[in-house]
């Protein structure tokens, strides 16, 4: 659930997190972002209904990407859906994990170096 789910909010949660978080704690991200109990569980509803395709796609980075894009595809039909002030949180939440997952890239390739 919690695997699935991050490839959904995906995108963002994904690289923001070194480990990848449960379904209620991304449910809970977003709430506290301002997005509805209803459209974050819709979101998480995606991401449940690829989670054996997630499995499968483990170290194929292929097959990842091409999951990614799906859900990611999905998950932006879906929040469409949704009033204005979920889209905005929403969008807002993501920006915020892009930023998260530079920083952390960032900070690890500067520890690499």
């Amino acid at each position: 659930m919690c695997k699935l789910f991050v490839a959904v909010a995906l995108l963002a949660v994904v690289y923001a997190h070194p480990t990848i978080p449960s379904a209620d704690e991304i449910k809970a991200q977003l709430t506290a972002a301002g997005v509805s109990e209803t459209a974050a569980a819709g979101i998480v509803a995606i991401g449940e209904n690829h989670k054996s395709e997630f499995e499968a796609a483990k170290g194929d980075h292929e097959a990842g990407k091409k999951l990614f894009d799906t859900i990611k595809s999905e998950t932006d039909a879906y929040i469409k859906t949704q009033s204005e002030a979920d889209q905005t949180a929403y969008n807002a939440f993501i920006e915020k994990k892009k930023e998260e997952f530079k920083a952390h890239k960032e900070a690890a390739g500067a520890a690499s170096a």
